[in-house]
Order: C-alpha cells, then structure tokens, then sequence
C-alpha cells in the first residue's frame, strides 16, 4: 500500500526567503523506517531533513532523527532551530514548559528557548552540549593545503583544533576575508584525513566580515555527508563560539552573530553566545530566524 509523506519546506537562520539553510520537515514519521527516511532525504537532495516521532523520554515535546543525503546525525543545529520554528508557528505542539521546547535526540534531550512577541515567536535558541577540544592539528602547512590556500594566510596566533558540541568540527582561523572568498576544499586529501580522524566537518572562519554587525564569517565543508558546502551550520557554530571564548578572541557573553552562505549565494544569520561560571563554559548557545516556505507530499 503507497504511504503518503507530508513535508514542510522552511529557510533557516534567515528571515528572506531563498536566504540561509534549506531544511525539510516531516512532521508525521513514525511509521516511517529509517531506510525509508534515508530515501526520502536523498529525493529531495537538501542538506538535511528531519522526521519527528514520538519521544521516548518523558521530558521530551517529541524525538527528532536528523539526515543529510549521505547519513544520519545525531544532533544538528538549523535543523532543531528550523524545527521549533515550524513547531510553534504552525502551533503543530504544545509544549510542556513554559518558552521552551524539549527536542529528544540521538544524544539526547535538546532544549530550545523561545519568546513570543505578539503573533511572533523570536529570540529561538537552543542549547549545545559543553565543548569537548580534541586533537589540535600543529601542521598548518598541510590545513592550508586542506583549503587551497598558503601557510601564512592561517592565523599565526591561534590553533586548527577538533572542537565537539555535539559534532566534531576541524575550525581553523583565516586571517583576511579575500581569502575565505577562494576557499578551494582538497576533497583527496579532506578523506585521507577522514580515514584516520573522525570530524563533522571543515569550519573555516575569519574576523573579517561583509557586515559590519556580525563577528565572523565562516564556511562549512563536508563532503562525506553529501554536501560540499553548507549554507549554515548551527552545529559547528557552537564549537566557533566556545573556540573564540576559549581562546579569548571575543567575550562572547553577550549575543554575537556569525555570517555564512555568502559566497554561496544564501547568507545566513546565526546567533551564537556563551555562559558562563567561574571563567569557564556553562552554555553554549545558537540560535536564529527561520521562513516557511512551503508544504507538499511524496507517495513513497
């Protein structure tokens, strides 16, 4: 018997249609198999779709299984925020706390605040898990070959380290925004690193940016996961804030944004902050704007 799967298509970080992430979202999945949620995400060939079931944990508004074209992840940032959005915009849910939606992931519970302003649902942020900096690659020489660029157009200062919120992600710092402009990613030597270290992906930034309100702009490389380039991603954001934290390169304690998608022709508009107790990492938050752009249906 044909099953009928019924999809939202929204823009994420972003409030311009055809700006930011793309992002589709089952909103009825539970009968669906993973195989079958696979397929459907490599249809509609997006960086990621989501499928929403019911949840398992009791605290949970409800589950979320994120893919891209190539696997399946177990934690994303513009699909959670894109998926709270339409939650509350289309009043899909009623969540169980106040100005918070609790989102059950493969790494667990994801909470994401929110306020209302009038008709409208804003200031949409959601909480990482705490950074875990993993394996600092002292070989700049071979990282700006990984990006087609020279060794010295790498900031001298700081580190290519593996920063973990959830996804691993190599972030290396660019020193002048003309060069993120011809970022070039060396796809034979980007998977000869992958055989030997696990990362999400490459997140390259530099504190040059096109707009004078944002703090960093950024591009996102991840081949393996059937995108060469994303548009905007949260989930390598809440690495960057904890990396400029952790290196003092921002305070980071008040609301920053970071810029992405530009070269690509979507620019993206991610909220990025950082609490902390002590001097140290209590939360790592990222968040943003999301439109609606559609709804259809596959028979599958």
């Amino acid at each position: 018997m044909q099953q009928k799967a019924t999809y939202y298509l929204l823009d994420v970080f972003t409030n311009q249609p055809f700006g930011g992430n793309p992002l589709a979202v089952f909103p009825n999945a539970d009968g669906f198999t993973g195989e079958q949620m696979q397929k459907l995400t490599k249809e509609l060939n997006l960086s990621e779709s989501v499928f929403l079931l019911k949840p398992t944990h009791p605290d949970a508004d409800l589950r979320m299984r994120i893919y891209t074209p190539g696997m399946e992840l177990p934690t994303a940032g513009h699909p959670t925020i894109g998926t709270a959005f339409l939650l509350l915009e289309e009043k899909l849910i009623v969540p169980k706390k106040t100005n918070q939606i609790t989102l059950e992931q493969s790494i667990g519970n994801i909470q994401v605040n929110f306020q209302k302003d009038h008709d409208s649902f804003v200031n949409i942020m959601m909480q990482q898990p705490l950074p875990k900096f993993e394996q600092t690659f002292k070989d700049k020489k071979l990282v700006a070959s990984l990006l087609s660029i020279e060794e010295n157009e790498i900031e001298r200062e700081f580190p290519c380290r593996i920063v973990n919120c959830g996804n691993p992600f190599l972030i290396i710092p660019v020193r002048q925004l003309r060069t993120m402009e011809r970022l070039k990613l060396n796809h034979d030597l980007f998977y000869q690193i992958l055989d030997e270290i696990k990362i999400t992906g490459i997140m390259a930034f530099s504190l040059e940016t096109t707009s004078a309100d944002t703090l960093t702009h950024s591009r996102m490389f991840a081949p393996h996961l059937g995108m060469i380039e994303d548009p905007a991603t949260g989930s390598a954001h809440g690495p960057l804030a904890a990396y400029l934290f952790n290196y003092q390169m921002a305070e980071m304690k008040q609301l920053v944004i970071g810029e992405q998608g530009i070269e690509m022709g979507r620019p993206a508009r991610i909220n990025m902050q950082i609490e902390q107790e002590g001097g140290k990492i209590s939360k790592v938050l990222i968040g943003g704007e999301s439109v609606i752009m559609g709804k259809g249906e596959i028979r599958i």
